[in-house]
Parts: structure tokens; sequence; C-alpha cells
């Protein structure tokens, strides 16, 4: 997979600061941004074109946009890193929100089918590119990074069977996404079920991706918990040894001291 983000030594002298300072809210931005598209698409799906789904989707594709202008700035060679960000400018230009009615307008092809494919084609590049902005952001806290990509996984999974296959979950998003997590756990109760080669396809990749997700998360709760208990264990163990060796060390100050009282002959006056 292509990296998205350049590496601290990738960026320009006067901007390491910066990048040091700032990088971590920007990655959580577009975290948070890919994390939204899937209401705000689920709502344009519906038909609701409400003011406050249209100014979240304009906010959703500034945030994008930011980080990129803002990462291509601070990097070490700019054009680099562009050609290195294709993913982070797919998003931007996918999620552009005048982007339908644009190509729609030449005639192209039909506004509906038009806008159905970009709003699947931004919910995967979306997912993508906010698993790396998690990995950039959370990836040294591994029980909270795992968390948040399952979820992001498992939400992206629900919009996209609900988009793909809409007979499958006549209930539409709330229905693809209770799919979503019976067949990221697993558990696979068998009353939604796709009937489409993509959207089998989907399900094959939420299986094995959720397996081996939960496995891994569930691996680092379990060890998190012991690492507790070791450390708790250690303690313990630190504190008893300080003790015993106290203890020995009055034990041998009274068995010097009482040599020491035993070279002295009876009867000599102390001085």
């Amino acid at each position: 997979m292509p990296q998205i983000t350049p590496d601290p030594p990738d960026i320009r002298p006067r901007y390491v600061q910066a990048y040091e300072r700032w990088s971590t809210a920007l990655h959580v931005l577009v975290a948070v941004a890919a994390l939204a598209t899937v209401p705000v698409l689920v709502a344009y799906e519906r038909g609701d074109d409400r003011p406050w789904v249209t100014i979240a989707d304009w906010i959703i594709w500034g945030a994008f946009l930011l980080e990129f202008f803002v990462m291509c700035l601070w990097a070490q060679d700019r054009r680099r890193y562009a050609l290195r960000n294709w993913v982070g400018i797919g998003v931007i230009v996918l999620s552009f929100p005048l982007l339908p009615e644009l190509l729609a307008s030449v005639r192209l092809v039909r506004v509906t089918r038009v806008a159905r494919l970009f709003r699947l084609a931004r919910i995967l590049m979306a997912t993508y590119r906010g698993m790396y902005a998690m990995r950039r952001s959370l990836g040294s806290q591994s029980v909270v990074y795992l968390a948040a990509v399952t979820a992001l996984m498992t939400i992206a999974g629900g919009a996209l069977l609900a988009f793909l296959e809409p007979d499958a979950a006549p209930g539409g998003f709330i229905d693809g996404l209770w799919w979503a997590i019976v067949t990221v756990t697993t558990v696979g109760y068998g009353d939604i079920a796709p009937q489409t080669f993509l959207g089998r396809l989907l399900a094959i990749v939420l299986m094995l991706c959720g397996l081996g997700l939960l496995s891994t998360l569930a691996a680092s709760i379990s060890a998190f918990f012991v690492g507790a208990d070791g450390q708790e264990d250690q303690s313990d163990l630190h504190l008893r040894l300080d003790r015993m060796e106290a203890k020995l060390d009055r034990l041998l100050a009274e068995r010097e001291a009482s040599e020491e009282a035993e070279k002295v002959p009876p009867g000599t006056p102390e001085a």
C-alpha cells in the first residue's frame, strides 16, 4: 500500500516543529472526516438535501483539502509527496460536493447513476484514507487504534451493502450496519445475506479483515490486563526484596557490632 503521509525526515527543516506539534491533530481531523463521510452519503442516498447535510459535506471536503495542503507545504519534496499521496488526491476529488452535478451537466451519464457511483468510490477511498490517518495518530496506542479501525471498517461495510444491495438491506444503513457487525464478528445470523457478486465480495473482505482485527484487538486487550497484573506483581516483589535487604543489612550490622564487642578484652576501660 502506498505511504500517504511523509515521515518526519521528509519534512522541511523549518517546518519540523510545526509538524511535530500539529501533524497528529491533522491526522485526527482526517480520521473524523472519514467517519463523517458515511452518514452524509447515507443522507444523500435517502434524498435528504437539508442544509446541514450540504454544510457537513463541504466541511468534510475542506478537512481533506486542508490536511493535504498543509502536509504538501511541509514536505521536503512537494511533487514527490503529491505523487505518493494519490489516495489523498482521489479523496479530495471524489469528495468535492458539486462533482456529480458537474459531470451530469456535461451529459456523461445520468445524474442518479453517477451520484451513486461516486458515493461508493468516496466510501472506499475515505475509509482507506481514514485507516492510514488513524495509524498515524493512534499507532502508538494499539488497543485504541485497532478499535477505531474496526469501527471504521464496520461502518463503511454497512454503508456499502446498503448502496450495493438495497433489496438485501431494506432498512437502509441501519440494516447494513447490523449485517456488517454480524459479519465482522463472524456470528452470521443469516437474516441479511448479499446476493450479488460485489456484495459477496464485500462480505468476504469483512469476514477476513474482521477476524484478523478482532483477534488482534482481543489479544491486545488481554496483553494490556496481563501486563497490568504483571506490573503489580513486580511492584510487590520489589517491595518484598527491599524489606528482605533491609533486614539483612540490619542483621549484618548487629553481627559486626557483636564481633567488635567480642574482640575487646574483659575489664578493658572504654576510651
